[in-house]
């Protein structure tokens, strides 16, 4: 009796497992999707700044890491979603200084940087265009974020 229990449970568990691929929409026809365009205005920016920023693409259930490192001021980043609908999970900006008075390094993170976590919100059918200008610091007020959103798919490289 416990066996044809179990075998039933495994064999619903495994149609389920099996049909969940079905539930995600189908992707679009040329393939991109929308995008996330980020430009860098910065006059100076302390230590070594890096950005993390991560996509949850809802139309082919993934997440997309980027990571991008300020070593200029003038920066100009793309970071395609490859679908219509998604989700931006984590925009974390870290900078590490060393300290030479106590020859120790710190670290400095800004979480939901430039304010592009979504936070539960789907993004539908929007791309995103950042510009991000000051100098770049530990202290928020030294920098600007300008996030401006637009529906177009069709986003080309120049």
């Amino acid at each position: 009796m416990l066996k044809k229990r179990l075998l039933s449970d495994l064999v619903i568990l495994l149609s389920l497992f099996l049909s969940a691929s079905y539930v995600y929409a189908q992707d679009d026809d040329d393939g991109m999707g929308q995008t996330v365009q980020i430009y860098t205005y910065l006059h100076s920016f302390v230590g070594k700044p890096s950005w993390l920023l991560i996509i949850r693409d809802l139309d082919h259930n993934q997440n997309i890491p980027y990571l991008f490192d300020m070593t200029k001021g003038d920066n100009y980043w793309v970071a395609p979603t490859y679908s219509r609908n998604y989700l931006i999970t984590v925009s974390n900006l870290q900078m590490e200084t060393y300290r030479s008075r106590y020859n120790t390094f710190k670290l400095y993170t800004i979480p939901n940087f430039c304010h592009l976590e979504s936070n539960g919100r789907i993004i539908r059918g929007e791309s995103i265009y950042v510009t991000i200008q000051g100098d770049l610091s530990p202290n928020t007020s030294s920098y600007d974020c300008h996030i401006a959103k637009y529906a177009d798919s069709h986003f080309r490289m120049q």
